[in-house]
């Protein structure tokens, strides 16, 4: 009990510390009136009983992209700096001290392997928005209607990346129950449906009943699903990530070679066996420069392949024995979460 009073203290406190922060950054941006957008964990935090007990490791932010050289300035200005291995097709991430980490984005969510429709959903939300405090700060957050339809969209992009944990399944029930009235939700399905995430939103929703008694809004308690085991490899799924969804390094690592972000595996099995392959033994063009001795002689790649094998068993991010366990079960984790994914038509 002690030990989980002492956490609640340093949870608290260090989450007021990142707001009282975070309002100092975003009147520097008010200052030089750039628009920002915060999302998700800055506005649910609010719905929780207890505001500071909602962990928040970062905090994300949505601009322009015409304003993104400004703001990098500012984040610069005041001691962050760019963590370059961090850059993907939807956000970067800036790295501070003391102050909170930032995923800074231009795209509402990623792009690779979902609609290629969504520039439309990124220009309504600007409209759409509405104005929600941070600290002393005034700033602009999703509608309520965007907000529920956005952290539905995180979750599939998680889930199809390494999967997700129960804190996004509770920042959606918190949302829905306290501001579920103001919702549209034949809007919302129609959105859902227009850039692909028709059926994972039901899903989602249907699940967030079952774990947690989440009322289901009138629109959508209509719709059946059958596939119960999907359904049950699902809960699975989410109890094995814990809080965050990276709790099981093995599956996470699985996770990651299941989704096809190019096109949808017509195989599900083979699919997941030849990215399994790939991600074990990848092509030697793909391969860091210290492998240009087989660019270089064809002949070794052979021995590029084994070099490249033992040098990931012994790298030091990860235990050899979760790496080991990857090795053996990676393949049919892999399967078992395509067909999921396929299940959920992501």
């Amino acid at each position: 009990l002690k030990k989980l009073q002492i956490s609640v203290f340093h949870t608290g406190t260090k989450q007021l510390r990142n707001i009282y922060n975070l309002a100092k950054i975003f009147s520097r941006f008010d200052d030089e009136e750039i628009p920002v957008i915060v999302l998700k964990g800055l506005v649910v935090r609010n719905f929780y009983p207890h505001p500071e007990q909602r962990d928040m490791n970062d905090a994300d932010i949505l601009v322009h992209k015409e304003d993104l050289e400004k703001v990098k300035c500012i984040l610069l200005d005041l001691g962050y700096s760019q963590l370059e291995d961090h850059v993907s097709s939807h956000h970067t991430v800036f790295y501070h001290y003391t102050f909170p980490i930032i995923e800074l984005h231009w795209h509402i969510v990623k792009r690779d392997g979902f609609s290629s429709d969504l520039d439309k959903f990124e220009e309504d939300v600007w409209s759409n928005s509405i104005k929600v405090n941070v600290g002393d700060s005034e700033v602009r957050s999703l509608c309520y209607e965007d907000l529920a339809l956005h952290l539905c969209m995180h979750m599939a992009s998680h889930l199809a990346a390494n999967g997700f944990g129960l804190r996004q399944l509770c920042d959606l029930v918190l949302l829905v129950e306290n501001k579920g009235n103001e919702i549209s939700w034949i809007s919302f399905l129609d959105k859902s449906k227009k850039y692909g995430f028709e059926k994972f939103n039901i899903i989602i929703f249907l699940l967030c009943n079952r774990l947690f008694h989440m009322k289901i809004p009138n629109e959508l308690i209509n719709i059946k699903l059958s596939e119960e085991k999907y359904i049950k490899l699902l809960i699975d799924e989410i109890l094995k990530g814990g809080v965050y969804g990276k709790k099981d390094v093995v599956n996470a690592f699985g996770n990651q070679i299941a989704f096809n972000c190019e096109y949808k595996d017509n195989n599900a099995t083979l699919g997941s066996i030849k990215r399994y392959t790939r991600f074990i033994f990848p092509r030697v063009e793909c391969m860091s420069d210290k492998y240009n001795y087989a660019k270089r002689y064809r002949i070794l790649i052979p021995i590029a392949l084994v070099h490249h094998l033992i040098a990931g068993l012994f790298r030091k991010e990860y235990s050899f024995i979760d790496k080991s366990k990857f090795i053996i079960k990676g393949a049919s984790i892999s399967v078992k979460k395509n067909k999921l994914l396929k299940w959920m038509e992501l």
